[in-house]
């Protein structure tokens, strides 16, 4: 079975991030699209008296303009989504391993106790980051179901279903742990300038400890306010680790003077990387969803419209299929009489053809037969007596002769000597042409020897 393509968005405060991916081979996805659409007012025309617009619907929103433009761009009919951290509850717990086959309703009671949002008006998701012996790093996140239904109305408007619900920073981090090596022993922080926000990543060994997204910083000392938090947090919940790397991930080269705050609180010297791809970290979320154990916080209710709209479809289909099926057989009763009734008149005047012909045929053999029966000499009566006579032998006098047609011969004569009469009725009777020869004598007469010979022909009353 072919594998869907998949479409990934990522919504920002200022813009909407798509891409779409291609299966290729047993090797991975193929990316084989992607934009960027912004979210900012478009401004109004010079002379809205002179201009007429466009017909539009004049409550589009920003958001709605830019799914449209996607849509239009990426096409399918399944997305996933992401939102960034500043959007959503995050945390990382280190849970024990016992707590393994009820990892949901763990996380949803932790996420419980220190959740903002209305009881019942947010959905959570976990992935987990690493398992040892005995605990598992847990990510946790809660998502305000308001925010997912002021993205997932314009998506439904033209057409999108979400599947899948991920959390933006985990589409960088995929997106960068390559390129960046992040994978590798030591704990390593990762700081990301993209637009106007900061993203913090740090990971021990390759997992990842804290997640965090600064929003509003208004100089570098209040970045490295947060960072120190931050750090300070991560000595507490994962324990001491010396640093072995600091990058700073941004489109260009932030002042001189973050590198000197950054390099005075942590004793390393931060070095400087590019962005692979401005994405806005949409291009790791597509990769991570032909992974496994990957978070997903789409609402219950979402999850549930979209398998009863499936399971209608379903239900569509095979009412369709089913009454295609009934209107075949229905057709098939009704039409069966009248087809047989067809075939079967079609049946009877191929017969009384046939008839005629073989009424025809039959007809002309036995005219055939009886010219032939007339033109045939081999039975006629001078045949048999030129057959007969050829048989006599010297001393045989023949007396009488009587032909029967259809039956045979009848034959009478005098014989000089017995012996005679035995030789000529040997003679007849080695003749194909005779069934049966009868003897009557020889008796005694007058110096001769009187006989009669009955030889049948063969085939009798057929001839």
């Amino acid at each position: 079975m072919t594998k869907p393509d998949v479409i990934a968005l990522m919504v920002s405060d200022n813009a909407l991030y798509g891409v779409r991916y291609s299966p290729r081979g047993s090797s991975g996805l193929t990316r084989t699209g992607g934009n960027v659409w912004s979210l900012a007012e478009q401004a109004p025309a010079p002379d809205a008296t002179e201009v007429l617009p466009e017909v539009e619907d004049v409550a589009e929103t920003p958001l709605l303009r830019a799914v449209k433009a996607a849509k239009r761009e990426l096409g399918g009919r399944e997305v996933v989504l992401a939102f960034p951290l500043s959007r959503l509850l995050v945390r990382i717990l280190k849970l024990p391993v016992a707590m393994r086959d009820d990892l949901a309703g763990a996380v949803h009671l932790q996420m419980d106790k220190i959740s903002p949002f209305d009881e019942g008006g947010y959905s959570t998701g976990y992935e987990v980051l690493s398992e040892a012996e005995d605990n598992l790093w847990v990510l946790a996140a809660a998502m305000p179901s308001a925010a997912f239904d002021a993205v997932n109305g314009p998506l439904t408007q033209v057409g999108w279903k979400v599947v899948r619900t991920d959390i933006g920073i985990l589409g960088w981090l995929r997106h960068l742990c390559g390129p960046f090596k992040l994978a590798t022993p030591g704990r390593r922080v990762v700081l990301v300038h993209f637009h106007e926000d900061w993203m913090l990543m740090v990971m021990n060994h390759g997992t990842l400890v804290l997640a965090r997204s600064f929003k509003n910083i208004s100089s570098f000392d209040a970045l490295v306010r947060e960072l120190t938090l931050s750090v300070l947090n991560v000595e507490i919940d994962a324990g001491p680790l010396a640093i072995v790397e600091l990058l700073v991930v941004a489109e260009e080269r932030p002042e001189e003077q973050l590198f000197t705050k950054l390099h005075a609180l942590l004793g390393v010297n931060p070095e400087f990387k590019e962005f692979p791809s401005l994405d806005g970290g949409v291009m790791g979320v597509a990769l991570r969803s032909v992974e496994q154990g990957v978070i997903d916080l789409t609402p219950p209710y979402w999850k549930m419209t979209l398998r009863e709209g499936a399971v209608r479809r379903r239900v569509i289909a095979a009412a369709a299929v089913a009454g295609i099926i009934w209107l075949l057989l229905m057709g098939a009763l009704f039409s069966g009489p009248i087809v047989y009734k067809q075939l079967t008149k079609a049946v009877t005047n191929k017969s009384k053809a046939h008839a005629a012909q073989y009424k025809s045929v039959a007809d002309t053999r036995k005219r055939v037969n009886l010219i032939l029966s007339y033109t045939n000499r081999e039975y006629s009566p001078l045949e048999m007596l030129r057959v007969v006579s050829g048989y006599l032998p010297h001393g045989v006098t023949l007396t009488g002769f009587n032909f029967k047609k259809g039956e045979g011969i009848r034959i009478s004569g005098d014989a000089d000597q017995p012996t005679l009469v035995y030789q000529f009725k040997d003679a007849v009777t080695a003749d194909s042409l005779f069934e049966t020869v009868t003897l009557t004598g020889p008796s005694a007469s007058r110096d001769k020897h009187r006989f009669e010979v009955y030889a049948v022909f063969k085939g009798g009353d057929e001839l």
